[in-house]
């Protein structure tokens, strides 16, 4: 049997976009309308910083961070940095854990 690649595709993304849309209710401005989406996917705190000044001008943060909570979303979401829909308070350092050095 053939494989292609839409078989191995998930759905849960598609499934939960479907169940929780993003409003276009008029009148309400989003402030990352344009932004380069990766300024919500910090690597540092500088990084968090940055994407937190843009939430802060903001008059869909709620509807955004409700939005990210129900999605489970990761990254920052209405000002508030989330990891799997949760608040997380520091930016996750990628790659391997620093060693714990002996005392």
């Amino acid at each position: 049997m053939k494989t292609t690649m839409t078989d191995s595709l998930d759905t849960w993304g598609v499934t939960i976009a479907y169940e929780h849309p993003t409003p276009h209710t008029p009148g309400l401005a989003w402030g990352c309308v344009g932004l380069d989406p990766e300024v919500f996917d910090p690597v540092d705190e500088a990084a968090l910083a940055e994407a937190l000044a843009v939430c802060a001008g903001c008059d869909a943060v709620a509807t955004c961070l409700a939005l990210g909570v129900a999605r489970r979303e990761w990254g920052v979401w209405g000002g508030v940095l989330l990891e799997n829909g949760k608040p997380i308070d520091t930016v996750k350092q990628r790659g391997r854990p620093k060693k714990a050095t002996a005392a």
